[in-house]
């Protein structure tokens, strides 16, 4: 049976290309809360882009099942840490510096 972050590291795929490099920086930080909250996002911006009449071709092919298992594994993760609290104001500010730096 594998480890929790070894299914993390195989869905990491299933993110959008541009979340993939960014994903793996934090699990090889070990910053498993920054990695539910681009993961979250990314759920988000597939469901809204597959919903809408013109889906960006980013998103077109991603599988929102094997994203939510993702999710699944990293929310589950962070239960075992004892992470799972929501983020504070100030750890979102740090996080979306974090990807404004990055792009």
């Amino acid at each position: 049976m594998s480890t929790p972050t070894e299914r993390i590291v195989k869905l990491i795929p299933q993110l959008p290309a541009k979340d993939i490099p960014i994903a793996e920086r934090f699990v090889e930080a070990r910053d498993f809360c920054s990695l539910k909250e681009l993961v979250d996002s990314a759920i988000y911006k597939v469901k809204k882009s597959q919903k809408s009449l013109e889906p960006k071709e980013e998103y077109k092919n991603i599988d929102l099942e094997e994203l939510s298992r993702l999710k699944s594994e990293v929310d589950s993760y962070l239960v075992i840490l004892g992470d799972d609290e929501e983020p504070n104001e100030d750890d979102e500010t740090d996080f979306n510096q974090e990807l404004e730096d990055i792009y």
